[in-house]
């Protein structure tokens, strides 16, 4: 193997070991240096109650500019561990380390489809634009499968997610 391929695959070593320390906590609290971001709640239920029984979330760096783009570190498959007042706790099932993607590309989660059906339980990371309806350069896709709480690689020429610009001036 290449020196430089030996290099690339040591230094996604760290990240890929502190990925699999997140799956079984419950959060938040948020591991020191991290703070969540954002995400997406899901169900296998048609019962209001049941709305956010899944999620799936992203961690980025605690210390980085709040006015700046937040550094994404990780995406998180989390199921509810109950509440502590408004704050809704997850037990976490999954985690993967957030792809490096050029610039230009963002996390959709929610609004996605595989094969032109919806599927809301889709995160990909995808190019931005504003002149078509659906957004299909995709750079990176995972499908969260509710019963065992782990993510599964989707092919990103099969996702295309909404684009949530469109048709604006």
């Amino acid at each position: 193997m290449p020196v430089r391929a030996v290099s690339l695959v040591l230094a996604m070593l760290p990240m890929a070991a502190s990925a699999v320390e997140l799956v079984g906590k419950t959060m938040p609290p948020y591991p020191p240096g991290l703070r969540d971001v954002g995400g997406s709640c899901l169900s296998d239920s048609a019962d209001p109650a049941h709305v956010c029984d899944f999620s799936i979330g992203l961690l980025a760096d605690a210390g980085a500019d709040p006015g700046a783009e937040p550094v994404l570190r990780y995406v998180v498959a989390g199921r509810m561990a109950g509440r502590e007042g408004p704050l809704a706790l997850w037990k976490i099932t999954d985690a993967q380390a957030y792809p490096k993607v050029e610039k230009g590309y963002f996390w959709q989660a929610g609004s996605c489809r595989v094969d032109k059906v919806d599927d809301a339980k889709v995160i990909a990371v995808v190019r931005q634009g504003a002149e078509e309806e659906y957004l299909a350069d995709v750079a990176w896709a995972r499908r969260l499968d509710l019963k065992s709480g782990k993510f599964s690689v989707l092919d990103p020429t099969r996702v295309d997610c909404v684009n949530e610009g469109y048709g604006e001036p």
